[in-house]
């Protein structure tokens, strides 16, 4: 009788107890709420993968090549008098780094650095402002999906020291988002 017991117990115990095993060992929520909440996550990163392309990574040739751009495009070609030789108004120039920076960002520094009249664009004869320096270190910092900060410390004899913090945000492109300088 006593075998027979045990032979019961060994053959009802052992499948509760491998059944038990199981579910302790799956990774599912408590309770309904936090089940019904992880499967909303689960559903928007879903939605969010299917409905928003994936922006590529933010590359160092990337920085370099932006940050040249808005120099090469905000120093002009002009002529002995300072008229710019290959735009006539400052919606153009706005629209030449359309590609590099977003427009209120670039705003500024065209009010600053041109004037339009009649006969055309003219740049003011000064100094550029201080910049990035592509063959000094400096530090790429995610803030967001899309936004990076790039921060670098410069010295040079005609600006003295400074930091430069230059944000890119990703919309269809990497572009200039920003210029903090410091």
């Amino acid at each position: 009788m006593r075998k027979l017991v045990q032979m019961i117990l060994i053959t009802i115990v052992t499948p509760v107890l491998i059944l038990c095993s199981i579910l302790m060992t799956e990774d599912k929520p408590a309770d309904p709420v936090t089940a019904s909440a992880k499967s909303h996550q689960t559903l928007n990163k879903e939605q969010t993968s299917k409905t928003s392309p994936q922006q590529p990574e933010l590359k160092e040739e990337k920085v370099k090549e932006l940050t040249q751009a808005f120099m090469d495009t905000l120093v002009q070609d002009a002529d002995e008098s300072y008229r710019v030789k290959n735009m006539d108004t400052k919606a153009e120039l706005l629209s030449a780094f359309e590609s590099i920076a977003v427009k209120e960002m670039v705003e500024p520094y065209v009010s600053f650095y041109f004037e339009e009249k009649p006969d055309g664009l003219y740049i003011l004869p000064t100094e550029t402002p201080p910049w990035f320096i592509a063959e000094n270190p400096y530090d790429m910092i995610q803030l967001d999906n899309n936004l990076v900060k790039v921060k670098q410390q410069n010295e040079t004899a005609l600006h003295g020291a400074y930091t430069i913090e230059v944000e890119f945000v990703y919309d269809k492109q990497w572009k200039i988002g920003n210029v903090t300088i410091s």
